[in-house]
């Protein structure tokens, strides 16, 4: 079982956002295949938040889990959790694209 502070942890990490972040930071390896060293993943900044401003995330990735579970489509959670990590970082619309593109 993971506990609603990680969910809201995990649905950063998972994000566009946190990606595109690590990936700045961390060594493609042969094939393509990226490393995700917690050398790298630690330095990206978690903003500190109330545990019922985390809810939305945490309902979220409950959410995409329970979907996933069962084999279905969670392409419309990952975009809502993408959209909130981008809320809560302040992101432009122009950054925003720059990320995703």
């Amino acid at each position: 079982m993971i506990v609603p502070g990680n969910k809201y942890i995990l649905a950063i990490l998972n994000s566009k956002l946190g990606d595109w972040y690590i990936r700045q930071l961390g060594v493609t390896r042969n094939g393509g295949y990226f490393e995700y060293k917690p050398m790298f993943v630690e330095k990206l900044p978690v903003p500190i938040i109330s545990e019922s401003d985390q809810m939305p995330f945490v309902l979220l990735v409950d959410s995409l889990l329970d979907q996933k579970s069962k084999n279905l489509d969670i392409t419309e959670i990952e975009n809502k959790i993408d959209d909130l990590v981008f809320k809560l970082y302040g992101l432009s619309d122009r950054e925003i694209a720059y990320i995703t593109q």
